[in-house]
């Protein structure tokens, strides 16, 4: 594994809350030294609106819609390798058995494998899917579209 170092810039989110979302990408923090044929590791940080969960991504039943954090293909990265949080059990009132969720602020990790013949600075297209819920009351699922700048010349956004 190759250790990754924190570097002094972070790629700040398009897909801000808006007054009816429950979930806002509070940050994308890009870790290691972006360079072609390397990796670095983008942190997603979720923010969630009080006493709102979302689905962990494995959720209790396999009819609950599960947290997802998707990459566009984008040219110059290989390959990204997304890791989850553990689900934090929660009782609702009504369900025999308790959710797999996330509550409060929470990250999402990404592996990202540039490509050899990467052209920095790049940015990659991401969305969160998620459904937020109150108790049992629950939201229709929801995509949140942000961006990824990786490189430190890359817009922030």
């Amino acid at each position: 594994m190759v250790t990754l170092l924190a570097l002094p810039f972070a790629a700040l989110a398009q897909g801000q809350k808006k007054p009816a979302e429950a979930a806002s990408i509070a940050q994308v923090e890009v870790q290691g030294a972006a360079k072609p044929g390397g990796n670095v590791v983008a942190v997603v940080h979720v923010k969630l609106e009080k006493d709102w969960h979302v689905q962990s991504n494995k959720p209790s039943e396999p009819n609950f819609f599960p947290t997802v954090l998707k990459l566009a293909p984008t040219a110059g990265v290989k390959s990204a390798t997304v890791k989850y949080p553990e689900g934090k059990p929660e009782k609702v009132q009504g369900l025999a058995k308790p959710l797999s969720v996330y509550d409060g602020d929470f990250q999402i990790s990404a592996l990202l494998t540039l490509d050899a013949k990467a052209k920095l600075p790049l940015t990659i297209p991401a969305t969160l899917s998620y459904q937020a819920c109150q108790g049992a009351t629950c939201r229709p699922p929801r995509n949140l579209k942000f961006d990824i700048a990786v490189g430190s010349e890359a817009k922030q956004k």
